[in-house]
């Protein structure tokens, strides 16, 4: 009888923290999702007023007036500055090399880098020219606490995009810290072209960070 008792005590708790854990995953979830919500649609309205700006001015010149490009990388590095946490993709992509670095080095390749990610980045948003975006419920309860994946589907150019973010719960809030589209690690194809250009430049860190800075 005692230990039937025990047995029943033991399966209750259990019950109780596996509903506290998935609280807990849900409400992290919520939140992480929300910064993700927020930036995607900054970019959205920076695509339109973009686009506005261009239509008007068309019709004030009475010429084609070209969307501006730089106008817009300067509003997205506004919008993804303190989403994405450059300096922990940073150090993935360096992988092994990373412990090689000088500090001076790990700072360098990581402003290097943060700006390559946002003319990346920046890049896709002008090129796909998105229309509207849509948050995808949360396919799984097996993320680690301060860990979480926020997948979300982009329409644009009359197709759909799966955009899969990676993000992690810092001092500041939820960052970045991978990005995944359509299957396509960019964390990964990043880490995959610094060991490449690694070997190219004989083991050089100064060098490929001079190649980041100017791939030219």
């Amino acid at each position: 009888m005692i230990d039937l008792y025990k047995h029943t005590i033991k399966v209750v708790f259990m019950a109780w923290f596996a509903l506290c854990v998935a609280t807990v995953q849900a409400a992290e979830w919520d939140d992480a999702s929300k910064v993700i919500e927020r930036s995607t649609r900054a970019m959205v309205v920076l695509l339109e007023n973009g686009r506005l700006e261009a239509a008007l001015s068309t019709e004030a010149e009475g010429e084609a007036v070209k969307f501006d490009e730089a106008q817009l990388f300067l509003g997205m590095e506004g919008v993804l500055a303190g989403v994405i946490d450059f300096n922990s993709i940073a150090k993935g992509v360096m992988a092994k090399y990373y412990r090689q670095a000088s500090q001076q080095q790990i700072e360098e390749f990581s402003i290097a880098f943060k700006q390559s990610l946002l003319n990346t980045y920046a890049g896709a948003v002008l090129a796909f020219r998105i229309n509207d975006f849509e948050i995808q419920a949360n396919p799984s309860s097996k993320a680690k606490p301060g860990r979480q994946n926020v997948w979300v589907k982009i329409y644009a150019n009359g197709a759909a995009y799966d955009l899969h973010y990676a993000m992690k719960k810092r001092k500041q809030g939820w960052m970045v810290t991978n990005v995944t589209l359509d299957g396509i690690n960019l964390g990964l194809a990043f880490r995959q072209q610094f060991a490449s250009e690694m070997a190219q430049n004989k083991g050089s860190i100064d060098d490929v960070i001079a190649f980041w800075n100017d791939p030219s």
